[in-house]
């Protein structure tokens, strides 16, 4: 089992081995409020874009279906009228100064989600690992007036107008404690502050009973099987479910992201049988080889898995990845843009 795993069933479990770091709770605690007070008394250290400033983030380490919140953002952003650009910080990327990103760029170069990212908001993007750079950046070369920030809740270097913060549904903030000890970057009333907190469910799961502050629930939404090169669809019931003489396929699903549970659960409830299949996890942003795909039998993967797996030489045709889409609500979406809009006629005064 991996280090990460390790901490991960301490942080979700009842009573985990990582309480033995209790004692730094009250170090971490100061540490972590002297930093968001330091930008908060102190303007000078903080950039204030010309334009709208929307962060996707969470307080909490591991995958809350930010991406998908991001790409449905922009849809409805551009749904609108508005011209919106993204930026990232590139996670694993090894670069110093702001890029833009496109559908063809190197995954090696800018990260997987950045790219994923670009593939699917047709929107500007930029990964510098301060975000404030690739906003600037991000602005002096492209035609934008509003700008999302692919996670950077913690980035106050740069002023945000709105902040939409992600939970993950069945874990939730886990045991509340702040790192080491817990899952969680900052504390939770961190979330009194934000304007938005949105978890990607259906129905208000018992974890999500437990927060003190009004949660929205957004529909994950998945269409069809794309394979790997992308020259093939197959629909859920033809991948999952027997049709007459012929049984069920096996499947063998593959995951390097921060809550493969999660992608699990997605696929159980698209009718995956959970006796007809494996797993095998990596790590949140593995740089996936040859051989970590096995080279036969029908394997399944995450489009953000899928976009660095996409230029790996593979014995494998039989492989396959999952595109979801973040449905948001009515009352959110017209909460979202009442705030928008109001922020923007703001900017138009100054």
């Amino acid at each position: 089992m991996s280090l990460e795993s390790l901490f991960t069933r301490s942080w979700y479990g009842r009573w985990g081995w990582t309480h033995v770091f209790r004692p730094l709770q009250p170090l971490v605690r100061y540490l972590v409020a002297k930093k968001r007070q330091a930008f908060l008394t102190n303007t000078q250290n903080v950039y204030k874009a010309p334009v709208p400033v929307i962060v996707v983030g969470n307080i909490s380490v591991g995958g809350t279906g930010k991406s998908p919140m991001v790409v449905a953002l922009c849809e409805l952003l551009i749904q609108q009228g508005y011209r919106p650009g993204i930026v990232s910080r590139g996670h694993g990327a090894k670069i110093t100064s702001p890029i833009s990103v496109d559908e063809n760029s190197s995954v090696q170069t800018v990260g997987d989600e950045p790219v994923m990212l670009a593939r699917r908001s047709k929107c500007p993007l930029v990964v510098c690992p301060k975000r404030v750079d690739a906003v600037r950046h991000l602005l002096a070369n492209h035609d934008v007036d509003v700008v999302i920030s692919d996670d950077g809740m913690q980035h106050y270097h740069l002023q945000r107008d709105i902040e939409i913060a992600m939970l993950d549904a069945k874990r939730g903030l886990g045991n509340s404690q702040l790192l080491p000890v817990g899952p969680l970057r900052e504390p939770t009333e961190r979330l009194a502050s934000v304007d938005f907190i949105v978890s990607v469910t259906n129905a208000i799961s018992p974890a999500l009973q437990k927060i003190s502050w009004p949660v929205t629930l957004a529909t994950l939404v998945p269409t069809e099987l794309i394979s790997l090169d992308g020259q093939r669809r197959l629909d859920f019931q033809a991948a999952f479910e027997p049709n007459g003489t012929t049984p069920k396929t096996s499947w063998h699903v593959v995951a390097g992201i921060g809550n493969p549970e999660r992608f699990m659960d997605t696929l159980y409830d698209l009718g995956l049988s959970a006796t007809n299949s494996r797993h095998s996890w990596f790590s949140d942003h593995h740089q996936f080889t040859s051989a970590d795909i096995p080279t036969s039998g029908a394997v399944i993967m995450t489009e953000k898995d899928a976009v660095k797996c996409q230029s790996l030489v593979l014995e494998n045709t039989n492989v396959w990845y999952l595109p979801v889409s973040l449905i948001l609500s009515e009352a959110f979406q017209r909460a979202f843009l009442d705030k928008l809009n109001l922020i923007t006629t703001d900017f138009t005064h100054e």
